[in-house]
């Protein structure tokens, strides 16, 4: 998979990369229907982020990146499986723990789902 992003900013080590994240959502025929086409109408429409600085990219030039199927795939995996299999071992723990008590059980099941996501979030770059 490849994807053009314009250079808005050098630094010393690295340039701020923007991209369009939903530029297929609303060409698409079912983005009427669909969650990220539905939700792309009321967020920015781009991302920015930091990549290690190029030799000979300046400011205002499109730089292309790609990722592999396989990185893309694992990517996916922490993004969608994960927390839903943390959400689920939280419940499994929270139930031998407390086997009485279902608030404790949510309660494990939900703090498994967030410590997923927050993990995902600060620690896979």
């Amino acid at each position: 998979m490849k994807e053009q992003f314009k250079v808005i900013e050098i630094q010393p080590q690295t340039m701020k990369l923007k991209v369009n994240r939903a530029s297929g959502c609303h060409s698409c025929s079912a983005s009427s229907g669909c969650g990220t086409g539905i939700l792309a109408k009321y967020f920015e429409h781009y991302s920015v982020f930091n990549k290690p600085l190029q030799e000979g990219v300046m400011a205002g030039d499109f730089v292309t990146l790609e990722i592999s199927s396989s990185e893309l795939f694992y990517r996916a995996f922490q993004l969608y499986i994960l927390p839903l299999l943390a959400l689920f071992a939280g419940g499994i723990l929270g139930d031998g723990l407390y086997p009485e008590q279902e608030t404790m059980q949510i309660a494990f099941a939900f703090s498994g789902f967030f410590t997923s996501l927050l993990l995902t979030k600060y620690f896979v770059k």
